[in-house]
């Protein structure tokens, strides 16, 4: 028994004609008689005894009447709750976020989506980029908002801004007067390093071999937080993300773009290529798009 047959069978019901009842659900005729026999030999018993002026429901098909008013009403009361459900925002949506880009965008992004979707479920979770596109791939996750390049044939990346990365040292070191800040230069000074397990980290060691830099690394750490607090005790130099910059109202550290190269990082939120995304995710990552150059753009 299918949904269709049941619309088919009240309309004959109702305009005691097949004709009539062909032309109000927008089919041939003969494909609604077919649909209405297949029905009748399903359950074993006539539902319409065909006069020659009229149809009219045998005993079988005045007692199915009800039950398929029933079945079609409940099937629209499905429709126009999940319509109604999706409309305000309904659901639960699972997020992921990597530990150096969390700290400037999330908050912000979270106040932001929950006063729009107040009967949304947000789950955030804070991991590596490794992690994070399993837990997609694996289907625990939603979203992840990561840094490109993410090379996986299963997820589909969506760029949402380039961030520049940019020197950052104590008032201690000298680079603060220079007039201007070559790339080079930073091998005068000790660097404080982000560990590659961290895309950035390994984002800025690429950087370095490239511009063949020979840094005298004098810290490793797991911490972007770790990174700012060695630099502003005057341990060394580093290269941070403007966010990063931008959200330090201590004093303790100076931040500048070098002058002959332009280091940076792709943010982008991550998804699997094969799911649709949900309304609820969809919406998020325009929030994120949005919010996240904020905190890149303003001080």
């Amino acid at each position: 028994m299918e949904i269709h047959q049941l619309t088919y069978f009240v309309a004959v019901a109702e305009t005691g004609s097949f004709t009539r009842a062909a032309e109000r659900c927008n089919v041939a005729q003969p494909s609604l008689s077919q649909q209405i026999l297949k029905l009748e030999q399903e359950l074993g018993e006539a539902l319409f005894d065909r006069l020659r002026r009229r149809t009219v429901l045998t005993d079988a098909g005045r007692m199915l009447l009800p039950h398929a008013y029933s079945i079609l009403s409940e099937l629209q009361d499905i429709k126009q709750g999940l319509n109604t459900d999706l409309e305000n925002g309904r659901g639960v949506l699972r997020v992921g976020f990597i530990p150096t880009i969390a700290p400037f965008v999330l908050p912000r992004v979270i106040k932001r989506f929950s006063n729009e979707f107040p009967a949304a479920i947000l789950s955030v979770y804070e991991d590596l980029t490794e992690v994070l596109i399993r837990d997609i791939i694996d289907g625990k996750l939603d979203v992840g908002i990561t840094s490109l390049p993410i090379h996986n044939k299963l997820i589909r990346t969506q760029e949402l801004l380039v961030e520049p990365l940019m020197v950052a040292s104590s008032h201690e070191h000298d680079l603060v007067s220079r007039a201007s800040l070559r790339v080079k230069e930073l091998d005068d000074f000790p660097f404080i390093a982000l560990s590659e397990v961290h895309c950035l980290g390994e984002q800025v060691q690429s950087f370095c071999y490239q511009q063949d830099l020979d840094l005298k690394i004098v810290c490793h750490t797991a911490q972007l937080s770790t990174v700012q607090n060695c630099v502003s005790l005057g341990l060394g130099v580093s290269l941070v993300p403007q966010a990063l910059a931008l959200s330090d109202t201590s004093g303790q550290v100076s931040y500048r773009l070098l002058s002959d190269a332009a280091p940076q990082r792709k943010i982008a939120a991550s998804t699997h290529i094969e799911r649709t995304q949900s309304f609820l995710a969809k919406r998020f990552i325009e929030i994120v798009g949005q919010e996240y150059p904020s905190a890149v753009q303003s001080g």
